[in-house]
């Protein structure tokens, strides 16, 4: 990946943050997979299924801290290396790592409870 894309997601992620200050409320990093479309391939109970775990996980991502979140996002869903998510964030590598573990772990656990386990953390 270019040190262009990284330099965008700079751009984006501060322009973002500033934007949403200004505001005086904080949900960064938004995960609308609404748009999606869904597989044509699957029939309508894997389609469901596959629309449940989805939300599911969303719902779990946005129990994340965000300096968690956005570097989980960072990696796992944009696929930028882990120096370039440290060039995006501002922080050094060490601290992505520790994010990224951290997020990783937090997110499994979230994701093994119970969905009432889930709504009483909220």
């Amino acid at each position: 990946m270019s040190c262009a894309r990284s330099w965008l997601f700079a751009i984006v992620r501060n322009t973002w943050y500033s934007r949403v200050t200004r505001r005086g409320a904080i949900n960064p990093l938004p995960l609308d997979m609404t748009d999606d479309p869904a597989d044509s391939a699957l029939n309508p109970e894997a389609r469901l299924l596959q629309q449940h775990a989805v939300a599911r996980v969303r719902e779990a991502l946005e129990q994340l801290p965000v300096e968690f979140r956005e570097v989980l996002v960072l990696r796992e869903i944009e696929g930028i290396s882990y120096k370039e998510i440290a060039a995006v964030v501002q922080v050094p590598i060490g601290t992505v790592m520790s994010r990224l573990a951290r997020a990783r772990d937090r997110l499994s656990g979230v994701l093994k409870s119970s969905p009432a386990a889930m709504e009483r953390a909220r």
